[in-house]
């Protein structure tokens, strides 16, 4: 199992690392906190089991697929999931998923997960991340710019949220080691 170190920014113990299949619990919850919070997510309902998890898990053991797990003095924080593009020609490409869950913002959580999903990233020789985020996510675009992502594109009103539409910010980097 790897794992990277860090210290918040609040001075506390931040432990990344690669999940086991007994953390698909704080897995499913910290993505079904995330999606009923209404405001991060482009899906109205956490549609998964915790088996979906532990077989996502089992799957991370065979393929290219990455689940990093965050804990903020040893309290889950969040997770971060790196996945192949599907297209052949395009498998140096992995798309980034993020968690952070409320209590455990602003800290250094996101942060930390995306540096230790870059090393990785690299480690399965994918030498781009490629995500995307609401445009009104102002923390969100910050951190990514901070760590190098830039903006490549913008899908005007491409979701349609209980707030109205909103538009998405896709966003790359290229991975140097």
């Amino acid at each position: 199992m790897k794992s990277w170190e860090y210290t918040s920014k609040d001075e506390r113990s931040i432990l990344v690392r690669t999940v086991d299949r007994d953390d698909a619990p704080n897995l499913h919850e910290g993505f079904r906190s995330v999606v009923d919070e209404g405001t991060w997510l482009p899906t109205f309902s956490a549609n998964s089991y915790i088996s979906d998890w532990v077989h996502w898990i089992d799957k991370t053991k065979h393929s290219r697929d990455i689940l990093l797990i965050a804990f903020l003095d040893d309290q889950y924080a969040g997770h971060l999931t790196l996945q192949p593009e599907e297209w052949n020609a395009s498998q140096h490409v992995a798309k980034l998923g993020l968690i952070v869950v409320k209590p455990h913002r602003h800290v250094g959580v996101g942060r930390s997960l995306m540096l230790s999903g870059e090393d990785m990233g690299l480690e399965r020789n994918y030498t781009k991340i490629i995500l995307s985020t609401f445009d009104d996510n102002e923390v969100a675009k910050f951190l990514y710019q901070n760590l190098g992502y830039r903006i490549v594109g913008i899908r005007k009103n491409h979701f349609n949220m209980p707030t109205g539409f909103i538009d998405e910010v896709l966003m790359e980097k290229e991975l140097i080691s």
